[in-house]
């Protein structure tokens, strides 16, 4: 059983103030990935911050996408019942009122992720065994559960795993004839606080980087 323990400075965190909570019942509704990304940031809105001062701004600079392209998915969101014209989660989806659910971590907004690989990440958190954060679906199984290609769904592990957000581990199983068979990744779910560190310090290499390139740039015009 595989065990994680906070790092020296990283107070133990409370579950209800750094998660918020999706309902099962939205896989059933097939959104599209910019759709269910949408969701889950009004998801995590309403968790925690009051609805009356979101804007569309907030919105679009949370989910890096355009003001047209967050119109449109919202409008499509409120067509599917889904949220109301408030941007509020509609009854049947209230917290109060869905017996099902899982959570995601609040820090997930900070990485950028595509679309594809936030809803390929909210599945392995749907389905993971609690007690060792592990799970093992194929790759047609994530296809089928989230509606994406099953190269989509392939690409999206790899940015997850480049990411830092899960590690990955092969597995085998024998037949009942003795055959020596390859079985599905097992996926590890890694604290989320590694993959915000791992992102800022690539953020911060780049500025460097940058400013190494300006600086020889201006000396070679001089």
């Amino acid at each position: 059983m595989r065990k994680y323990s906070p790092l020296i400075g990283w107070p133990m965190r409370n579950p209800k103030q750094h998660r918020f909570t999706m309902p099962n019942e939205i896989w059933n509704h097939k959104l599209g990935p910019i759709q269910f990304l949408i969701f889950s940031y009004l998801c995590y809105c309403q968790s925690h911050n009051p609805l009356g001062d979101l804007t569309l701004e907030m919105i679009t600079n949370s989910v890096h996408t355009t003001v047209n392209t967050a119109k449109k998915y919202i409008e499509s969101l409120i067509c599917k019942g889904l949220i109301t014209s408030g941007w509020s989660l509609t009854s049947s989806l209230q917290c109060s009122s869905y017996k099902y659910f899982f959570t995601l971590p609040n820090e997930i907004f900070l990485l950028n992720l595509p679309p594809s690989a936030f809803m390929v990440y909210a599945y392995l958190l749907l389905i993971e065994e609690r007690k060792t954060h592990t799970c093992h679906p194929s790759y047609n199984t994530i296809a089928a559960t989230t509606g994406l290609s099953k190269n989509t769904a392939l690409k999206s592990i790899s940015i997850l795993l480049e990411t830092g957000l899960i590690t990955a581990e092969p597995s085998s199983y024998f037949d009942k004839c003795g055959m020596k068979w390859k079985g599905n990744n097992l996926y590890t779910i890694c604290p989320i606080r590694l993959a915000v560190d791992n992102f800022y310090q690539q953020q911060l290499r780049k500025l460097e980087l940058d400013i190494a390139k300006s600086h020889l740039a201006a000396r070679s015009a001089v």
